[in-house]
């Protein structure tokens, strides 16, 4: 295991433009150590494929800040270590199979495509109200509110306390950037306020049954899995995080993308909006939200010539791996149109992959569609782009100010 720093992937600026670092990686070392992150890095397409089916990895890695810990800081961390373990039933194969299998059953492409009507009026609602106020920030004003409240209808909670569910989700982000100790921290407070909020709710969901998420988890569907309560709350913890993060930066990213590549955005109007689908998928390839995804070794394995041992750290760069030329011809090349943009991994492979990823797509097809019916001459405000760092390799935007007409 190499301990030298041939890649500086903590320099200040890699966040704003990775990819001749990334290209560098994929091309030199495709299996590389880095002792910045204490994880190998994985850049090509076939091997990042390969370790996101990979039995050899666990999907429950975040928890390894925590046990990184002196024994007896550990400790103020076990509630947040619970419900992270418990997201999908991940930790156990059996466990995360039985959730996926009611999700399927209940959250089906026609009951997703239902949702098109409530999303157009929330999406409209909030662009309505943002021209009232004056001024349109489409992350903080349309995309974050739009993805919260959207999952929130899903899921039977109240969407009345917009600020408090956004800044919580937030928090709890953080673990799956690198959980620095103030990050575990913010994640603590977010999963701790969060879990006092859920409470009554899902104890007014077993009083009143119905048909959300959190009635479903409670629900005789859901018998043999025998959810307790705080394992309920721990689901509904994860519909707000991995529901709405996600979602809310790629889009505001695949706005940014048409406003940098007006040719594009020119393909989408033109076309009256047939190649949306096929740009949404061109949008994850090109910036999605998710740049990478950490892995746990539970053995020692070998992977191009590079030995990983058991308890490393993966991290599997989606972002490089979406950049592959082998896979993707000038990859670089923002195109609408790309013939197998679906081929993109954004979302994942494998069986963690997003479950909701149809319902990422119907916003993404609402959301494009109204902003660029509604608004033919939308541009940016600013002369650059408000990026910030989010998770190793990667950007959101904190804000995207634009101009109507």
């Amino acid at each position: 295991m190499l301990t030298a720093n041939k890649y500086d992937l903590k320099a200040p600026g890699l966040f704003l433009e990775p990819h001749p670092t990334l290209r560098r990686m994929r091309a030199e070392d495709p299996v590389y150590f880095s002792p910045q992150l204490g994880a190998w890095v994985l850049t090509r397409y076939d091997d990042v494929c390969a370790e996101l089916r990979d039995p050899r990895l666990s999907v429950v890695e975040e928890t390894k800040r925590i046990e990184e810990l002196p024994e007896d800081e550990q400790a103020a961390f076990e509630l947040l270590r619970e419900i992270f373990v418990g997201w999908g039933g991940r930790s156990e194969v059996d466990d995360h199979a039985g959730f996926i299998k009611l999700m399927k059953r209940n959250f089906t492409p026609a009951k997703v495509l239902a949702q098109a009507p409530r999303i157009e009026k929330i999406m409209n609602d909030l662009v309505d109200a943002a021209l009232e106020r004056g001024e349109l920030d489409v992350a903080n004003d349309i995309a974050h509110p739009l993805a919260m409240t959207v999952v929130c209808g899903l899921s039977g909670i109240p969407a009345d306390e917009m600020d408090m569910l956004l800044r919580n989700s937030n928090y709890i982000s953080g673990l799956l950037e690198m959980g620095e100790p103030d990050q575990l921290l913010r994640c603590q407070q977010g999963m701790l306020e969060l879990t006092d909020y859920l409470r009554p709710i899902v104890a007014d969901h077993r009083e009143n049954p119905r048909n959300t998420l959190i009635g479903i988890l409670l629900g005789p569907e859901a018998a043999d899995l025998d959810y307790t309560e705080d394992e309920v709350i721990a689901q509904a913890i994860m519909f707000l995080v991995v529901g709405y993060h996600t979602t809310a930066n790629l889009l505001c990213n695949g706005l940014q993308m048409l406003f940098d590549h007006p040719e594009q955005r020119e393909k989408l109007v033109a076309g009256n909006f047939e190649l949306l689908a096929n740009a949404f998928d061109e949008m994850m390839r090109v910036q999605g939200p998710v740049a990478s995804v950490r892995r746990l070794a539970l053995r020692d394995f070998t992977l191009r010539d590079q030995v990983i041992h058991v308890g490393d750290t993966v991290m599997l760069a989606l972002g490089a791996a979406n950049r592959d030329p082998e896979m993707f011809a000038d990859p670089d090349r923002f195109d609408v149109a790309r013939p197998n943009a679906k081929k993109q991994i954004g979302f994942t492979v494998g069986r963690y992959s997003c479950m909701g990823q149809a319902l990422a797509r119907l916003e993404g097809q609402i959301f494009f569609r109204t902003l660029l019916s509604r608004f033919p001459n939308l541009r940016p405000k600013d002369a650059a782009a408000d990026w910030v760092a989010f998770r190793p390799l990667g950007r959101e935007l904190h804000t995207l100010r634009v101009a109507v007409d």
